[in-house]
């Protein structure tokens, strides 16, 4: 069924949306040194990729 497939994949994104954003907030979290020593460059903003990601998803 064409409708449980759509929300069983928008529900797949949104799960990884989520870890992607606590993995970011966590990430910041830590002193700017371990920061470094992981190579850890923060992504410019997660929710701009969201909001991307449903832009992109409503138009199809």
């Amino acid at each position: 069924m064409p409708l449980f497939d759509e929300l069983g994949r928008l529900g797949a994104r949104y799960k990884q949306a989520r870890n992607e954003r606590r993995t970011a907030r966590i990430m910041n979290a830590l002193p700017p040194e371990i920061q470094r020593d992981l190579d850890w460059n923060p992504p410019p903003s997660a929710m701009a990729k969201v909001y991307r990601w449903a832009a992109v998803s409503v138009r199809r």
